[in-house]
């Protein structure tokens, strides 16, 4: 496999293993960033059984706001895109919803379980490419400073402010921690003197 071939193996949602190669590394570092998917999260509202708040990402402010059709009911409404792609509802019948923009992304929303499946997901690929960035980064500094037997020391970590449960929070600090090793130890021995 050629490196071309190789740089086509890696997505920006996915760490790419630096095991092709630093190059390949390289590359995943410094890649364009890329359009986030649109997602929709359904969360019932404290206090109140009948009444939710739809919220949801990667959707084009340019396009203005985003519909939302419920589909288990007459309800929906409509949200303004913030200059980051998100939007929020105020409070909206509880159910199943569809969000979408004219001409834009469509998408399902979630909720319950399977919503806190998808922040632990994202949650997890985050740390896990943080780990092999700051683990690259300080592995190249510390070779090419003449320290090639140096360990591995991840510093704290830091949650993105995304809110995980337990078991999201845990997996992703696992994540976070190997990647970062295997980053580090990679550039130990690409940058130290054979």
């Amino acid at each position: 496999m050629n490196q071309r071939t190789r740089m086509t193996l890696c997505t920006p949602l996915m760490a790419c293993s630096l095991a092709v190669g630093p190059v390949t590394a390289a590359w995943a570092a410094h890649a364009p960033a890329r359009v986030p998917a649109a997602e929709c999260f359904v969360e019932a509202k404290a206090g109140d059984e009948a009444k939710a708040t739809v919220t949801g990402g990667g959707f084009v402010k340019a396009k203005g706001k985003v519909f939302l059709d419920q589909t288990d009911g007459g309800g929906g409404g409509t949200a303004t895109v913030g200059d980051d792609g998100a939007f929020a509802s105020g409070d909206v019948p509880a159910g199943k919803y569809v969000a979408f923009q004219q001409g834009g992304p469509r998408v399902n929303c979630v909720g319950g379980q399977v919503a806190q499946d998808v922040v632990n997901q994202k949650l997890i690929l985050s740390e896990q490419t943080r780990g092999t960035n700051e683990g690259w980064a300080q592995g190249k500094r510390l070779a090419k400073s003449g320290a090639c037997d140096a360990e591995p020391e991840p510093p704290t970590r830091n949650l993105h402010g995304l809110a995980p449960d337990a078991e999201g929070q845990k997996k992703a600090e696992e994540a976070y921690k190997n990647a970062y090793k295997d980053a580090f130890d990679k550039a130990i021995d690409f940058y130290c003197p054979k």
